[in-house]
């Protein structure tokens, strides 16, 4: 027998063993779960200041910030085969919860069951609470409110400053946002990989300190609250249909005065051209300001799409 035919003889035979071993590899892949949770961070938690590893978080005006409570209504979960799309699981409910009861400032969602253990692609939405929403920890008065009102998220709690005094705030927003191709902020990488015979765990982050920013851009923003204690009424609270009042344009204090910073300059909110005119308004701010306030996993960011033309 040849050198060629020897080779013919073999080659069937490893072939088969290759794909047999194949077989079982793919087999071994199995399959796994995804448990999501909501979380509000640090910020939600502790309020303001707070610190995360060597880095402290403050008020550049002088504030500090505590949150009563902190609802976010998200749903409609969806994991795609990162090629084609396909989808390859989704949870499609919506669940309101609020993350400053949970421990730790997070709750816990949804588990997506019987995954291929691979990387999947994830996303996810934030909507107004609707008739279907289910109720997670809401207390029932803040639920219907935030159903009535068309509101996704609900941020209420004080603020205070020594010379200030204390201020009230109760933000309803109706944030309604599809975010998609979310950046895992753990690894950097898009996506999560299930992990065979075991529940992975992932959440998704409601950022709350972007709607205190002063800018809509990356990089050099500060957290500020002046511009929000000009609006309160005579009730000591501000609310979100206060903030239409305050004009970007024209910012001024509770004596009616220019807006100015703690080193007499005139305070400045950058919307990095995102807001047409007739709505440089602190609320469409604030607004804009929280949608970008979803990530995954940590500050992974998300590509986002925005219903209902906001």
């Amino acid at each position: 027998m040849n050198r060629d035919t020897k080779r013919w003889w073999v080659g069937p035979a490893l072939f088969a063993a290759a794909t047999a071993l194949g077989c079982t590899g793919e087999q071994a892949a199995g399959s796994g779960d995804l448990s999501i949770a909501v979380s509000g961070g640090a910020a939600v938690r502790d309020g303001f200041p707070h610190q995360e590893g060597t880095t402290t978080f403050a008020f550049a005006d002088g504030w500090s910030l505590q949150f009563s409570r902190y609802v976010v209504t998200v749903g409609n979960l969806k994991l795609t085969e990162p090629e084609s799309g396909a989808v390859t699981g989704e949870w499609k409910q919506l669940a309101a919860m609020d993350v400053k009861k949970g421990s730790g400032g997070s709750v816990e969602l949804a588990t997506l069951k019987g995954l291929e253990a691979v990387r999947h692609d994830f996303a996810f939405d934030f909507r107004p609470v609707s008739g279907s929403a289910s109720n997670l920890n809401v207390d029932a008065e803040s639920f219907t409110l935030m159903q009535d009102s068309g509101w996704s998220l609900l941020a209420e709690g004080t603020a205070t400053h020594p010379q200030k005094g204390t201020v009230s705030f109760r933000l309803g927003l109706p944030l309604d946002a599809s975010y998609y191709a979310c950046v895992n902020g753990k690894d950097k990488t898009q996506g999560i990989s299930i992990e065979a015979n075991k529940v992975t765990g992932a959440f998704i982050y409601a950022h709350a300190m972007h709607m205190f920013w002063d800018t809509l851009s990356t990089g050099a923003e500060d957290l500020r609250f002046d511009a929000f204690a000009a609006m309160k009424g005579d009730d000591d609270q501000v609310t979100e249909e206060e903030l239409k009042g305050q004009d970007l344009n024209d910012l001024r204090d509770g004596d009616g005065q220019p807006l100015k910073d703690e080193q007499g300059k005139a305070v400045y909110y950058n919307d990095d051209g995102r807001l047409p005119p007739g709505k440089q308004t602190l609320y469409h701010f604030v607004l804009e300001a929280a949608r970008g306030s979803a990530h995954f996993n940590g500050v992974g960011l998300c590509k986002q799409r925005s219903y209902a033309g906001q």
